[in-house]
């Protein structure tokens, strides 16, 4: 709050009294007493209650008061008997007498701070639409290019993982998911993610269950390649991405002799397999 009279302003906040925009010094005592007699302008405020608000708790002498009221008069060039600052009544105490004005109410602010405040909140506002708009946009709006996904699966293919001893594990399981994915992309109301885009999720750190989630998906196609003798094993899984339960299961068998043959073949049958099992569910 502050109080304007005359070519002065007091911030009652800082205990500060300016004149044209300077610091006019004053010693603490003498800030507290002009603070109590602007707070109680227009009124006789006793001595025994003036020492008792500036020194509280302190036995003050006459003596001391007129000592700080000295100190106050002379900062505010108030030494004539003319039209006074402070006025002092005779064996009682003393009254601000300058008319005040208060351009700064208790819990008010004034109109332009008000117009900052809500404008700031309005920018931050549009900042955090604008953001999430453009996170919507690249995570989850289709190109043109897709069809219209409003009864197809949304799923990819997670990396399988290949327990094949005396095999390129990692370039046959790589090859493997690009297989998978090409024959799943085939089926009518599935759409599938890149094997390129679930790698750099991968490689950046995220969890296939949380790859899913930013993801919008459904689906995941999950399991793993085993090497037994001259055969491979794949374990398949469908799983709902909300909810980590399992939508299907399966186990297929091919013969080692060829990888890429058997690549495709298990690639055919889960594709085949899984269409039909997401078909029913939609």
């Amino acid at each position: 709050m502050t109080y304007d009279f005359g070519p002065f302003r007091y911030d009652a906040e800082q205990r500060l009294l300016f004149r044209a925009g300077e610091i006019v010094p004053l010693v603490p005592k003498a800030a507290d007493t002009l603070h109590v007699l602007l707070e109680r302008r227009g009124r006789i405020v006793e001595k025994a209650e003036l020492m008792k608000l500036v020194w509280p708790g302190t036995n003050v002498e006459d003596v001391g008061l007129a000592r700080n009221i000295s100190l106050l008069r002379k900062a505010l060039e108030d030494e004539s008997e003319a039209n006074p600052y402070i006025e002092t009544i005779p064996r009682r105490g003393y009254r601000f007498a300058a008319p005040v004005s208060t351009p700064g109410l208790p819990g008010a602010r004034p109109p332009a701070l008000r117009w900052h405040a809500y404008r700031r909140w309005l920018i931050l506002l549009l900042c955090v639409l604008g953001l999430g708009g453009f996170v919507h946009y690249q995570f989850y709006v289709p190109s043109r290019y897709l069809p219209d996904g409003g009864r197809s699966a949304n799923l990819a293919v997670a990396p399988f993982e290949c327990l094949c001893p005396g095999m390129d594990g990692d370039g046959f399981s790589q090859g493997f998911n690009e297989v998978l994915a090409a024959s799943l992309s085939k089926l009518n109301g599935v759409q599938v993610v890149s094997p390129g885009t679930v790698r750099r999720y991968q490689r950046a750190g995220f969890s296939m269950a949380l790859m899913g989630r930013l993801l919008g998906l459904e689906v995941l196609v999950e399991g793993t390649i085993q090497k037994l003798g001259d055969r491979l094993r794949t374990s398949v899984r469908l799983v709902d991405v909300r909810s980590g339960k399992l939508i299907w299961a399966e186990i297929y068998d091919e013969s080692a002799a060829d990888p890429g043959i058997a690549q495709k073949n298990m690639a055919l049958a889960i594709a085949r397999e899984a269409g039909a099992r997401l078909s029913v569910s939609r």
